[in-house]
């Protein structure tokens, strides 16, 4: 593809090539960078402002007419920009030499943050002869609004609020295993696993253990296993 010719108050060819080296030259110094938070964070913004490019390019091309990009991408510039977010058309020519693979910003491999460090407690909720089998409290315990259930020498626990629009569901009915929501009609969940009866976005669970004491506690922070029968 022969060189378009210098455009007044533009980069020239060799200018834009330039521009591309350095581009690729800082990227590529980012990547070795000691400081894993500072890359992070450098890596998302670069990633945000690629997301608002890509979207407002794709926007445009889908105003231009037929055969009017196949026009522009002539133009070396014009051609990287439209291949850096997947806009060629099939008919454009490859693009001129050089290349740069650490472009666009989306090929630079960001890794993912650290998952947040968890701490693992349990949190005395009531003393276990105050609820009788059968029943349930409303308890706020370490800040979370829960539900308490009692069935069989069984502890259950479980998130306060109904997953539908966040109801409370304190004075919710207990019968069986089942809790049945106080708002919502036919919005029953099942206390050992938290599922809702008939499909649906489940209750959040929540260890429960009763210590020497006597004390209810709640665990924090820690995977649930539900206990059901194998039958």
């Amino acid at each position: 593809m022969p060189d378009a010719p210098p455009l007044p108050g533009y980069r020239s060819n060799e200018d834009w090539d330039a521009l591309l080296a350095e581009l690729n030259a800082r990227i590529e110094r980012i990547e070795h960078w000691p400081d894993a938070d500072t890359k992070r964070q450098v890596f998302e913004l670069l990633n945000g402002i690629d997301a608002v490019h890509r979207e407002a390019l794709h926007r445009l091309v889908r105003l231009f007419k037929q055969g009017v990009l196949e026009q522009v991408v002539t133009d070396p510039a014009i051609h990287t920009l439209m291949e850096l977010y997947d806009l060629l058309p099939p008919s454009a020519a490859p693009a001129p030499a050089p290349k740069f693979p650490t472009i666009p910003i989306r090929a630079v491999p960001v890794a993912a943050p650290p998952a947040p460090a968890r701490y693992p407690r349990w949190v005395p909720a009531l003393c276990a002869d105050t609820l009788p089998s059968g029943a349930t409290r409303d308890v706020v315990v370490d800040g979370v609004p829960l539900v308490l259930a009692r069935r069989d020498g069984a502890w259950y626990a479980l998130a306060g609020a109904c997953p539908l629009d966040g109801a409370a569901l304190s004075g919710a009915s207990f019968s069986g295993y089942t809790l049945s929501c106080p708002i919502h009609a036919g919005c029953h969940y099942d206390v050992r696993n938290g599922a809702r009866v008939g499909g649906g976005a489940p209750l959040a669970c929540y260890p429960v253990r009763v210590d020497g004491d006597g004390r209810v506690l709640v665990g924090f922070e820690m995977d649930f296993k539900p206990s059901l029968p194998s039958f």
